[in-house]
């Protein structure tokens, strides 16, 4: 009888625990659908954590929102209060739909591995070289030499001015100029000499004191020089650390991001499965799996303005004027068209078949490719950005990153690219091209075939070739270059 009972407690307990299991083993899911009618040109803001986002177009005159959230783990109970504090917020009108995610400090995301996924907080200080190049000292215009101050002049006496006879010089001639110059002479008495004797005895004592003057000033100012000159060699030092400093920072800042990288791809998952992120609850060691996804048809002429923050964003096949801000994300496009187009994206790798127009600023991504580019204002800082062809014009910056240019199409207009602490791998086009490298302490290699000048001032080397054609030009300082043909 006593085991009978033993095994109805423990089949009961089974059975309980069994249950429960169940119960937080099941997927709490939660829909939203709005639909708006919209005019042309409306707006369409997206502010998202943890969400992924797919676009897609057609010829309505509507704005058609389907959003989920799923949450696997959790009791009917913490599902409630999860949406209820982490919802999707949808409100809008026939101008402008804003879209948005928002969360409670309790809810902590955490990635696959089970480290909290707080990369918002990382701080990349990399120290600032001063500004030495090119050096440039004040000017000191060397000093005008001072004329000595002219002591008053004696009087001059009273004279019994006698004219000059024009026509007695044309008789007698140059007898007369002798007569007239005598009788000129008898107003200059010894007196009066002896004061002009005088006066120029004061002048030559003023002269000498001057002279000097300016030999001490002279001395002062060479004096000054030999001092600029050593804080010349001192700035050149601390510019040479500062360099070796930056360069450490530069390898630390690198294997961050890798590692950083790493991290992402336990986040973001690939493919067409939702992003899953564990959440935990506070005071408590309990995880859940969450996905969001939103999925969005609008018309063509519609403008997005997105703040995007760890997920994935899908663009319809052509996407026009875009503003966007990514962060820890992943931008997938097939067209990126409109010169009002600009993209920030951080810590976001960014892929796009075609880029006609636009800016785009990138920071700390790795993965950033771009197929082919029409026209490109590009801003990069500590990333990796691979162009495959460069169609008509670039402006590219480049700094403490990674730029690499695989083709550039002969009938290009303009390509202007400067890097900064950073490597540029660049494969020129075949036809006729203008070409202007100018590099300050970098590591150049040039194709032979380019058949370019070189000419060298000091640490800046100039490379010069071509006379006709679009131009290249190519700004580098402390970087590695390479240029292929």
């Amino acid at each position: 009888m006593n085991n009978y009972q033993q095994f109805r407690r423990k089949s009961f307990l089974l059975a309980f625990v069994l249950l429960a299991m169940g119960a937080y083993g099941q997927t709490q899911r939660k829909e939203y659908k709005e639909t708006f009618k919209v005019e042309d040109n409306s707006v369409l803001a997206i502010n998202t954590s943890h969400a992924d986002i797919e676009f897609d177009t057609w010829n309505r005159n509507e704005v058609v929102i389907e959003a989920s959230i799923e949450l696997e783990g959790a009791s009917e109970e913490e599902a409630a209060a999860y949406f209820e504090e982490n919802g999707i917020k949808i409100l809008g009108n026939s101008e402008r739909i804003e879209i948005s995610t928002s969360g409670s400090r309790a809810w902590q995301f955490r990635t696959l591995n089970g480290h909290l996924a707080d990369l918002e907080n990382i701080v990349i200080d990399i120290p600032e070289i001063p500004d030495l190049e090119p050096f440039f000292m004040e000017l000191e215009i060397p000093e005008l030499p001072e004329i000595a101050e002219m002591p008053p002049m004696p009087p001059m006496p009273p004279m019994k001015f006698k004219d000059f006879d024009y026509e007695k010089y044309k008789e007698e001639g140059e007898k007369y100029i002798e007569k007239w110059a005598m009788e000129f002479s008898k107003n200059f008495d010894e007196k009066y000499e002896k004061k002009w004797e005088e006066w120029g005895e004061t002048f030559a004592k003023r002269m000498e004191e001057k002279a000097a003057q300016m030999e001490e000033r002279t001395a002062e100012r060479e004096e000054r020089m030999k001092e600029r000159e050593e804080i010349m060699k001192e700035r050149e030092e601390v510019r040479r650390k500062a360099q070796e400093e930056r360069r450490k920072v530069m390898e630390e800042k690198r294997k961050l991001m890798e590692e950083q990288s790493e991290a992402r791809k336990n986040v973001i998952i690939s493919g067409d499965a939702p992003t899953i992120f564990f959440r935990s609850s506070e005071g408590e060691n309990k995880s859940f799996k969450v996905k969001k996804s939103i999925k969005i048809k609008m018309p063509k002429s519609t403008k997005l303005d997105m703040n995007v923050r760890h997920g994935e964003v899908k663009l319809a096949d052509n996407t026009k004027n875009m503003q966007a801000t990514l962060s820890y994300s992943r931008l997938l496009a097939s067209t990126i068209d409109g010169d009002e187009t600009n993209i920030l994206a951080s810590y976001s790798p960014v892929e796009v078949d075609r880029w006609n127009y636009g800016k785009l600023k990138t920071q700390f991504s790795e993965g950033v490719a771009l197929r082919d580019v029409q026209h490109l204002n590009l801003v990069s800082t500590s990333s990796e950005v691979t162009i495959d062809r460069l169609l008509e014009t670039g402006m590219l910056k480049n700094n403490l990153g990674v730029l690499k240019i695989n083709a550039v199409n002969q009938n290009f207009k303009e390509l202007d690219i400067s890097v900064e602490n950073g490597e540029l791998v660049c494969v020129l086009p075949q036809g006729p091209f203008k070409f202007r490298l100018e590099g300050v302490a970098t590591d150049m290699s040039v194709a032979e075939s380019l058949a370019l000048d070189k000419q060298s001032e000091g640490k800046k080397v100039i490379y010069t070739g071509g006379n006709s054609g679009n131009a290249i030009k190519v700004d580098s300082r402390y970087s590695d270059v390479v240029l292929r043909q």
